[in-house]
């Protein structure tokens, strides 16, 4: 636990196999609360005052400190004994072929509520003493490989043999180019998070700290925006918004911020750009299946007005 203590970010900090547990029920207690797989580590760091490399390495197995577990039921609004009172579940991994098939499989890739097709190549198997708690998996299902996180393979009841994911590639629905997104947030891992996600479902997405790195991009132009509300130093998103919309007109903006309530975002600013911008807005914290139906039902429309 010290030596956890006085090497925050050292990749070499052992893990504690007793922790496994506590990183299961973790990320159980996340998912139910909405927090997809790819957003656990930011959602830990951030409730818990810690790094995000941190959070990562905890919820793979690394030592939990007690006040850190309570931060999260508290923050959640359930107890200690709600949320690791259940016995360890049964793994459906315990036997399997010594080998994985081989090559791209086709598969069904789960994630935040979207059944998306998908080609998985297989990885190693997953052993009862060495389950997984925030990887992406596979297993055949139903005659077709499902790909999920741990969370979600048990929602579909699959029983088979789980295999870590080696490579995933999501298939871009009826062969069309994929959407391009960029994504600007002063909060690098918040944009990358986000633009990752976008890629995983099927989008291009790029991400962008700083607008003076995205203006040089907007000549070719991207199919939609996400941006922050609020950027670094007090600024706000509105000059970019109307760069856009200057080269752009209909190009979808989503806008984001989770500072309406402290007073920090200004909401007439917000209500200027959605009066004259012609942009969405929601606030933090958000689903990103949600900015991505809107993008999606923007897009649609678009192409169906051409």
């Amino acid at each position: 636990m010290d030596d956890a203590l006085s090497h925050p970010d050292d990749d070499s900090v052992p893990y504690d196999a007793g922790a496994t547990w506590t990183a299961a029920c973790v990320a159980d207690l996340l998912s139910r609360h909405g927090v997809g797989a790819r957003h656990q580590a930011a959602a830990v760091a951030q409730i818990c005052a810690i790094s995000i490399s941190q959070a990562r390495r905890k919820l793979r197995g690394a030592v939990w400190l007690f006040n850190e577990v309570l931060a999260l039921c508290r923050h959640h609004g359930e107890s200690l004994d709600t949320v690791f009172s259940a016995e360890p579940p049964a793994t459906p991994w315990r036997t399997a072929p010594a080998t994985a098939p081989a090559g791209h499989l086709p598969a069904t890739l789960g994630l935040d509520g979207l059944q998306l097709p998908a080609h998985v190549q297989l990885g190693a198997l997953c052993t009862a003493d060495q389950p997984p708690t925030n990887a992406l998996l596979a297993t055949l299902h139903d005659d077709r490989w499902r790909v999920g996180s741990l969370t979600h393979l048990r929602q579909l009841g699959a029983g088979g043999a789980c295999y870590r994911v080696a490579h995933l590639e999501v298939a871009p629905a009826d062969d069309q180019p994929r959407a391009r997104i960029a994504v600007l947030d002063d909060d690098e891992s918040a944009a990358q998070a986000l633009s990752d996600w976008f890629n995983e479902v099927g989008f291009q997405a790029e991400a962008f700290t700083d607008p003076l790195a995205l203006y040089p991009r907007l000549e070719r132009g991207f199919d939609a925006y996400v941006l922050d509300l609020m950027l670094g130093g007090g600024q706000t998103s509105q000059p970019v918004v109307e760069r856009i919309r200057r080269e752009q007109p209909a190009a979808p903006i989503v806008l984001l911020t989770g500072q309406l309530r402290d007073g920090k975002a200004s909401e007439s600013t917000l209500a200027t750009l959605l009066r004259t911008q012609n942009v969405t807005f929601f606030e933090k914290p958000v689903r990103p299946a949600m900015i991505t139906a809107a993008i999606q039902n923007s897009l649609d429309r678009q192409q169906a007005a051409a």
